[in-house]
Order: C-alpha cells, then structure tokens, then sequence
C-alpha cells in the first residue's frame, strides 16, 4: 500500500469506515501515474473522532470545520482533506453567494454520502487496506467509458452549487471525457447561474482551468453554456 494512503486506515480504527474519493481513487482506475499530493478521505468518523486520531498520531490539524465535518492536514509532503459522511439538504431557494445547505446531516451510509456529490466519477470510494471499491452510483462504469454523469437530477446539482458548472468543464477536458446527454442538457440550460458566484469563488475555479494544457478549448466551452471568460 502507498505509504501516502496510511491516514485513511488510521481512520479506521474502532469501527469507523474510511476510504479514498476523488482524484486519488480515479487515477488508481484510470492507471494515472501522475503525483497526486492531495488527498481526499471519507469515512463514517465524525470531525472530533477524526482529530483524536491525528492526535494519536501527533498530527495537528491545518483546519477543522465541525459544521461541514471536514478536517484538514499536512503529513509527508501530502494534503489531506478528511470529510465526514454527510446529506446537505437545500431550501427551495438556493443561496448562490454563500453556496451552503441550508441543513447538513451526518450519516453512516456511504449510498447517502454518494447522493450528494457532483458527478458519478467523484462518488467512487477506494479502500486501500483491502483493495475493494464501492460503487454506489456507477462510476465506474462512467469513468471507463470516458462519461461525465451528474448524480441524479442535474439541473438541480447545478441549482444547488453552480461552481459545477465550471468544475464539469474542467474534468471533462482534464481527463477527456464526454458528457452524458442530460448532464449536456443541464449545462446548457442553467450555466448561466455560474454568475450569481462571487467573484472569489469565479476567480479560484477559473484559475484551475487556466492552468489545463487545453484551456482555451476549455474556454470555449464554457461560453457554450452561457459563461462569460472574466479572469
């Protein structure tokens, strides 16, 4: 096992589940051989559980949100960000400038957590200890076919939080992918919200596409979907 990967069994500890999400369990299927050093965990832990185990191990958090469950650290040379199985639950009027669930929940089932991610791709949960993944939402099967999928009703993934708008641009030109009908569909029709963001929120997720090989073509396709280029 990478020795990078160490954290998430230290999460399982007493009965707690815990496992890769993310960039780290997408390349592992991809058969990425990119140097990834950040590093996200989910795991069934709630934030002061997941503290005493970095305290255990003599780790000092960089930052601890207990609202959101989410727990943040440095550990040899990597950044690690610790979330804890959660349901965000939105009003029917959604707050674009705070981007926040107006409730969230903490859950121990891993289906739950899965429901309320962006894409099908980014709800795929590696175990490192055992080598298993669970697949609550077909991932893997979109990652192997190159799709981008939203979870569920996607014109309501992007009503809740239209910065997926541009992180679905910036995924499908990163890892070459393409988009499944409704999830095109759904860009078209609501892209147009990514300008209720703040110009905080716009600026730091533009820089990411800025910094793709392709982002001119990345920019093209966000003016498809309504966004008008400001950074």
């Amino acid at each position: 096992m990478d020795i990078r990967y160490e954290p998430v069994v230290w999460m399982q500890t007493k009965g707690a589940k815990a496992y890769l999400v993310g960039n780290q369990s997408r390349s592992r299927l991809m058969k990425d051989s990119k140097d990834l050093n950040d590093i996200d965990i989910a795991t069934s832990a709630l934030p002061y559980q997941v503290v005493a185990v970095l305290h255990r191990q003599k780790i000092i958090p960089t930052q601890v949100n207990r609202n959101f469950g989410v727990v943040s650290f440095k550990w040899q040379g990597s950044e690690y960000e610790v979330t804890t199985f959660r349901q965000d639950i939105y009003d029917a009027e959604f707050d674009h400038i705070k981007r926040t669930p107006r409730k969230i929940v903490f859950t121990e089932d891993l289906v739950l957590d899965a429901q309320r991610r962006d894409f099908t791709i980014n709800a795929i949960y590696f175990n490192p200890k055992t080598g298993k993944i669970n697949d609550p939402v077909n991932g893997v099967a979109d990652l192997k076919n190159k799709i981008l999928r939203f979870i569920g009703d996607g014109e309501l993934r992007i009503k809740e939080d239209p910065v997926r708008v541009l992180r679905a641009v910036r995924f499908k030109c990163s890892l070459g992918l393409k988009y499944a009908p409704e999830t095109a569909k759904a860009l078209k029709k609501w892209g147009h919200l990514v300008h209720r963001l703040s110009s905080t929120n716009l600026k730091k997720e533009f820089q990411k596409i800025n910094t793709l090989p392709n982002q001119k073509a990345a920019r093209q396709e966000l003016q498809k979907f309504g966004v008008v280029i400001r950074y």
